[in-house]
């Protein structure tokens, strides 16, 4: 079985210098002379308090409260992760080999002079202001009005909600992702689920952010552009569909989200069961504890934590399982690194194959809008379809559905029916990182698609 560390530091004693953030990160592995009983794990966190230059200090854990083998191995490691558009650079680090039991205590040293003075957090509290903090405002929407906020954390993960206020409820809409600060300008870029990044412009110190045109150009308009800082954060609970690497062990589970790269307690609440009964299904023979990719509808809310005296933390909810894929990771583009080159652009809504996912019964429909003309085509499974659709924004309407009249097994044709009933019911459309989620007028989620493989 395999141990979760945890750490604990202590702030250096030197004299303070400049806010440079340090991204702590430990590893515990061990091997039986037999198989590999357990792998490397990691976890990290962000110094709040200014760094110092001298010697960090500190105690990690184990969660289980597991004896370890004679061979295990303890690592920690400091990094300065100051600047965003470039690879963290280690500081320090020290490894105890063999371990020994827990707790495991350390001590390392750093210069003053390897620390980042032009780094993330001197730039971005300028041109920010301190972080976490939540900005809010109502901007025009393609049919009405919209209320935006967007919170932003000082690990550079963001949250967005958007609300159409002149529809019914549900009208609000979540992302999650990570932001980066341009040197130009400079622009703020939201990188999430949706198919291009927001882009913004922060105005006085951070006491607004003005949003941008995609090109990443002021809006030509009289209308408001302009979210205004709230006095306090005040971050949303976001409910979207998620996708990230589950992992279950000893009566412990947790996800680490695609979108943002945290790693979050899972609730065991709500859809929560069907969630670890396919996770522990689809676990290799003696792979238990291994993480596997998970598609699941959630919400990220405050709940107690687990562990004594820690209060409120933020937690995954599932409030429906999707589907678990072995052998697959999170996408590439998923945002929880941002390199210095612009990543590789995720698949469009025109012009990409898509290929259903959320139906249990088969894969066989895929869905194709035109690229140059608002037609549609695919396959419901049995019969090929045609027809056309009207795309606003965020709205989709598909229109003058057509099928081929070919003669295919009852449960086939059962679930294509099922498929076309869907489509006529669509009215908006996400790229959830690479899946295409088409929703009804409501909200309700209806059909969930993943793009096709190249042919070769």
């Amino acid at each position: 079985m395999g141990s979760n560390p945890t750490l604990s530091v202590s702030h250096p004693t030197s004299r303070p210098r400049s806010e440079t953030p340090l991204s702590i990160s430990l590893a515990m592995k061990h091997h039986s002379p037999v198989c590999l009983v357990g792998g490397i794990l990691t976890a990290a966190l962000v110094l709040q308090a200014p760094a110092q230059a001298g010697t960090l200090s500190g105690t990690g854990s184990d969660r289980e409260r597991i004896a370890l083998p004679p061979d295990a191995v303890f690592e920690v490691v400091i990094e300065d992760i100051a600047r965003v558009d470039a690879p963290a650079t280690p500081l320090g680090q020290v490894r105890l080999e063999p371990a020994g039991q827990p707790p495991f205590r350390f001590s390392i040293p750093y210069s003053e002079g390897d620390l980042s003075p032009t780094g993330r957090q001197p730039s971005a509290q300028a041109a920010l202001g301190r972080l976490p903090a939540s900005w809010r405002g109502e901007l025009p929407a393609a049919s009405g009005r919209s209320r935006w906020q967007v919170d932003l954390f000082s690990d550079g993960s963001f949250q967005l909600r958007q609300t159409f206020l002149d529809r019914p409820a549900p009208n609000s809409f979540d992302d999650i992702g990570r932001w980066r600060l341009e040197p130009q300008g400079p622009r703020l870029v939201l990188r999430g689920g949706r198919e291009a990044p927001v882009l913004l412009q922060p105005i006085d110190g951070g006491a607004a952010l003005r949003k941008l045109d995609l090109q990443g150009e002021p809006i030509r308009s009289s209308l408001n552009d302009r979210l205004m800082r709230l006095p306090a954060a005040e971050p949303i609970e976001p409910r979207l569909h998620l996708q990230g690497m589950f992992r279950y062990l000893a009566d412990a589970a947790s996800i680490r989200l695609c979108a943002t790269g945290a790693r979050l307690p899972v609730s065991m609440e709500a859809d929560y069961l069907a969630l670890e009964r396919a996770y522990l299904g689809a676990q290799a023979a003696g792979s238990a504890g291994q993480p596997l990719l998970v598609n699941l509808e959630g919400l990220i809310s405050q709940r107690p934590s687990a562990e004594p005296g820690q209060g409120l933390r933020r937690t995954l909810v599932v409030e429906r399982f999707v589907g678990v894929h072995p052998g697959e990771g999170c996408p590439k583009t998923d945002g929880a690194a941002m390199p210095s080159a612009a990543p590789a652009p995720g698949p469009s809504l025109r012009g990409t194959l898509w290929r259903l996912q959320a139906l249990q019964d088969g894969d066989g429909p895929e869905l194709r809008l035109d690229a140059d003309a608002d037609r549609v085509s695919g396959s419901g499974g049995c019969n090929r379809l045609i027809g056309g659709f009207q795309l606003e924004g965020e709205q989709l309407r598909f229109s003058e559905l057509a099928s081929t009249k070919m003669a295919c097994p009852a449960a086939l044709m059962a679930m294509e029916q099922r498929y076309m009933e869907a489509l006529g019911q669509v009215r908006r459309w996400s790229i959830d990182k690479r899946n295409l989620l088409l929703q009804d007028g409501q909200g309700r989620k209806l059909l969930l698609f993943k793009p096709a493989p190249p042919t070769p």
